[in-house]
C-alpha cells in the first residue's frame, strides 16, 4: 500500500511537461485576437469567390473550406474570454496596417478570369504563413496552462493541412501554360513581399524574435 504522506510527482512518469511558455497571458490573448481577425476575413474572402469563381470544382472546394475558417473563428471567438476577462470583441483586430494591406491585396483579383490569383494569394501565401504561426504557437506555449489553446490549435492545423493540400492541387490543375506560371509566380512574389512587411499574420514576432507590442486591452 503507498504511503499517502510520501510526496509525489506532480505528474505521471511518463509526463513530463513543463510549467513555463513563451507567451505572457497577455501575448497569447492577443496572437488569439490576430488569429481570429484572420480566420474571419478569410471566411469571408471565400465566401465572396464561391458566387463569381467560374469553375465549379473550385467553387465547391472553396464553399467547403469557407466553412473550416467560419470555425476557427468560432473557436478562437470562445477562448479569448478564458484568456482575458473581456468582450472578446476588442481583442479581435489585425495584428498591425501592414496584415491589413495584405488582406486587401488578397481580395483584390475579383475578375472572373483571375482564379489562379486567387488561389495563390490563399493557398500558395496565407495559409502556409499561419501553418507556419500556428505551428510556432503550439510548439512554445505551456502544455500545462494553455492546453485549451493548444487544442484548438491542433484541430485548426489539421484543417489548414487539408485544405492547403487541396489548393494546391487545385492550381496545378489550373495551371497550364508558361504564361499561367509566370502569373502565379508574379502574384505570389507581390503577395510575399506584403506579408514580410507584415512580419506575419500575428505580426512582427509571429515566428519569434521581436513580438509586437500588446494591446492595452491585451496588457490589462
Amino acid at each position: 500500500m503507498s504511503d499517502p504522506k510520501k510526496a509525489r510527482a506532480a505528474f505521471a512518469p511518463w509526463d513530463r511537461r513543463e510549467l513555463p511558455g513563451a507567451f505572457t497571458v497577455g501575448e497569447s490573448a492577443r496572437r488569439v485576437g490576430n488569429y481570429k481577425w484572420i480566420e474571419t476575413k478569410l471566411f469571408e474572402v471565400l465566401g465572396g469567390w464561391i458566387a463569381t469563381v467560374p469553375e465549379l470544382d473550385i467553387k465547391m472546394r472553396l464553399g467547403t473550406h469557407c466553412y473550416h475558417h467560419a470555425w476557427h473563428s468560432e473557436l478562437w471567438h470562445k477562448r479569448l474570454p478564458e484568456l482575458r476577462e473581456m468582450n472578446p470583441d476588442r481583442l479581435t483586430q489585425p495584428a498591425n496596417d501592414e496584415i491589413v494591406a495584405f488582406m486587401d491585396a488578397v481580395t483584390e483579383p475579383e475578375a472572373p478570369e483571375l482564379t489562379i490569383e486567387k488561389l495563390v494569394g490563399v493557398y500558395r501565401v496565407l495559409i502556409p504563413h499561419k501553418i507556419a504561426a500556428y505551428t510556432y504557437h503550439l510548439n512554445n506555449t505551456s502544455t500545462i496552462t494553455d492546453a485549451p489553446t493548444i487544442r484548438s490549435l491542433k484541430f485548426c492545423l489539421a484543417d489548414e493541412f487539408e485544405d492547403w493540400r487541396d489548393g494546391e492541387m487545385l492550381l496545378q490543375s489550373l495551371i497550364e501554360t508558361p504564361e499561367e506560371v509566370d502569373r502565379a509566380a508574379a502574384h505570389q512574389a507581390k503577395l510575399e513581399k506584403l506579408m514580410v512587411l507584415a512580419g506575419g499574420i500575428a505580426g512582427l514576432g509571429s515566428l519569434g524574435g521581436e513580438a509586437a507590442p500588446a494591446t492595452a486591452e491585451a496588457s490589462a
